[in-house]
């Protein structure tokens, strides 16, 4: 009973925060990126607690259940992308983009109203496959917790998410990610420190680990795929939100510290998962591997630290979800419908349309959500779309060159028929880095095709082709 006061209270003072702060939301700015006003601690705080999703506390607790610490480097591989994000991409996107309020915006400086369209769209699918992985772990918090259906857990945590999202927008967001990030930073390592007491401490739980679970090098057997596993983690893939936040930042200096402390705080947190999930090899042997991370949370803990146990799972998630419902309802409201009928849209419009449209594109995650059953998969699959589109073309714009509108659609569409190839052309294993294949092949015919065509230029160029569109 305890436990349960202590989770329902976490979800009310969340849901109170997100509604009290975000009241004062009365323009699209202040919904999507709101003032600069933010310190570093407090864009830590949301990057941090926003990039640590469900798909890292479940998903990867099931990777290191099954083959063991090698998963847990592999995992650092996204450390390694924000290092990348602070220190080549963010400086150049605060110094030519800093009035921006999404990367749609900044796809429509590159490449017009198409380019700012298609990345539009191509956001509203990456972002919402991301909200529904949230989604669907919240179900299963929610239906083991308070012992109801894995609908109804979606239901009830997916409506607090909603809710002050759909509200507040990303002051919302931000207040709330500062609150669960607190919440998470006790939960999550109290649940490990007692996962470990419980098999005996950290020597025992080496020392009678399968042999398979202590390598480092080598996943699966091998080496090559342990390299392909955390070139996909480590792969800057210009996330929605990771750019959000970085439009968010009063300057490049900021913006980049704000990230590169993010990156460190993830290796000890990385670490911590990685106890609970070898802490479960031994607790709860030959179990589904997706359960590892439940098992541990719901048979294991005593009264009080399973309540706040719980209560920092649902930070991990709901700060992941209610980030990616924000950037998606702007990429549909700003990206898409704002630029196909630009004479019915003025600003209290477009504030209005975008929370409507979180309201929409949360049911929408709620339904995707009864779709899959691995959380990594299903986020690989959704990814494919965002990286021939946009990933790209920034890393063309990182190079200091540009296309054409003609040229990027047909790159675009050489990317895509690379990926499909791929993956027809490998074993399973490997088709995790068929959207970083995707990525690289359309970025070369990008270049190759704007040399034939001698349509590639430089940003800001005053004869730049794009300026016709």
């Amino acid at each position: 009973m305890i436990d349960l006061v202590i989770v329902v209270l976490y979800l009310i003072v969340t849901l109170v925060v997100g509604f009290f702060v975000g009241r004062n939301v009365k323009s699209m700015r202040d919904f999507s990126v709101s003032a600069k006003i933010f310190p570093t601690s407090v864009l830590v705080s949301t990057i941090f607690s926003t990039w640590m999703g469900g798909d890292d506390l479940i998903g990867v607790s099931e990777r290191i259940y099954g083959v063991g610490l090698v998963f847990f480097v592999i995992s650092l591989g996204q450390c390694v992308s924000l290092f990348l994000h602070a220190y080549i991409i963010a400086p150049r996107i605060i110094r030519d983009f800093t009035n921006k309020i999404s990367i749609g915006e900044i796809m429509r400086e590159l490449y017009g109203k198409p380019g700012q369209v298609v990345s539009g769209v191509a956001n509203v699918l990456f972002s919402v496959a991301y909200v529904a992985i949230q989604v669907k772990a919240i179900g299963y918090i929610c239906s083991m917790f308070f012992e109801i259906s894995h609908f109804h857990g979606i239901i009830i945590g997916s409506f607090v998410v909603i809710a002050y999202s759909s509200f507040g927008g990303i002051r919302s967001v931000v207040f709330t990610d500062m609150l669960q990030f607190g919440v998470l930073m006790i939960g999550i390592p109290l649940m490990a420190n007692v996962a470990l007491e419980k098999v005996g401490g950290w020597e025992y739980l080496l020392f009678n680990l399968p042999e398979h679970h202590v390598e480092l090098i080598s996943y699966r057997g091998s080496f090559l795929l342990f390299i392909a596993y955390f070139v996909y983690c480590a792969f800057p893939c210009f996330s929605p939100m990771l750019i959000q936040r970085i439009l968010m930042a009063k300057d490049e200096r900021q913006s980049a510290q704000s990230l590169i402390i993010s990156g460190i705080l993830y290796i000890p947190f990385y670490a911590v998962i990685t106890v609970i999930a070898l802490s479960a090899v031994l607790m709860f042997p030959g179990i589904d591997p997706n359960n590892a991370f439940l098992n541990v949370l719901d048979y294991s803990l005593p009264t009080v630290v399973k309540g706040i146990a719980v209560s920092g799972v649902l930070a991990v998630i709901m700060s992941t979800a209610d980030s990616f419902l924000n950037v998606s309802s702007i990429a549909a409201t700003r990206d898409v419908i704002a630029i196909l009928w630009p004479s019915r849209i003025n600003d209290k419009t477009e504030l209005m349309l975008s929370r409507i449209v979180t309201v929409l594109l949360g049911f929408v995650s709620v339904y995707v959500a009864t779709m899959f059953s691995s959380m990594i998969d299903f986020g690989l699959y959704f990814s494919n779309f965002w990286t021939p589109t946009v990933v790209a073309p920034m890393f063309l714009y990182l190079f200091n060159f540009k296309t054409d509108i003609k040229t990027y659609w047909i790159s675009v569409v050489i990317g895509f028929v690379s990926i499909i190839i791929f993956r027809y052309s490998v074993s399973e294993d490997y088709v995790i880095i068929s959207q970083i294949v995707g990525a690289l092949v359309t970025f070369i015919a990008m270049f190759v095709l704007g040399e034939y065509f001698r349509t590639l230029s430089h940003p800001y160029n005053s004869k730049l082709v794009v300026s016709r569109s």
